[in-house]
């Protein structure tokens, strides 16, 4: 049996719209905060860049939080100014298919006083997504200052 062609485009269609919806809920973002904190005084935060950041990670944190009107530096922690309130760290895993896809970015935050992170926000998805890293960072960094304190448990 031959189908008619435009039969085969229908079908065609439908099997390609079905691929990207399945493909595009395989990656997922999350955030949380620490119970009793509230991420809204932090006005001057620090990027910690990665000695292995060759593409660019860090920069794109900076420019997410520059974007939100939130003072930001990036750099090592030696040149940090006194002035800064928070520190953001990041750690971001790739995989290569034909080109490198990112597949996980974990993003800390913790304030200068404290040494263990009192925000965290989290982006995984599937190699075969092929999101740019510039559009996955802003989105992980918005996810990240508009979360809510989790409830503190009794």
């Amino acid at each position: 049996m031959i189908m008619k062609p435009v039969t085969f485009r229908i079908l065609l269609a439908a099997l390609l719209a079905g691929a990207a919806l399945a493909l595009a809920g395989c990656s997922s973002y999350s955030a949380s905060v620490k119970p009793d904190v509230s991420l809204a005084k932090y006005q001057r935060i620090w990027v910690k860049t990665n000695m292995d950041d060759n593409r660019g990670i860090g920069q794109f944190i900076h420019n997410s939080l520059r974007a939100r009107g939130i003072e930001a530096g990036i750099g090592p922690m030696t040149m940090m100014p006194l002035n800064m309130q928070a520190v953001i760290t990041y750690r971001d895993d790739w995989t290569w298919d034909f080109k490198n896809h990112m597949t996980s970015l974990v993003i800390a935050l913790q304030d200068n006083k404290i040494d263990f992170p009192i925000a965290t926000a989290r982006y995984t998805g599937a190699a075969a997504i092929m999101s740019e890293p510039s559009a996955v960072v802003d989105k992980l960094v918005g996810k990240l200052l508009s979360a809510k304190p989790e409830k503190k448990e009794e």
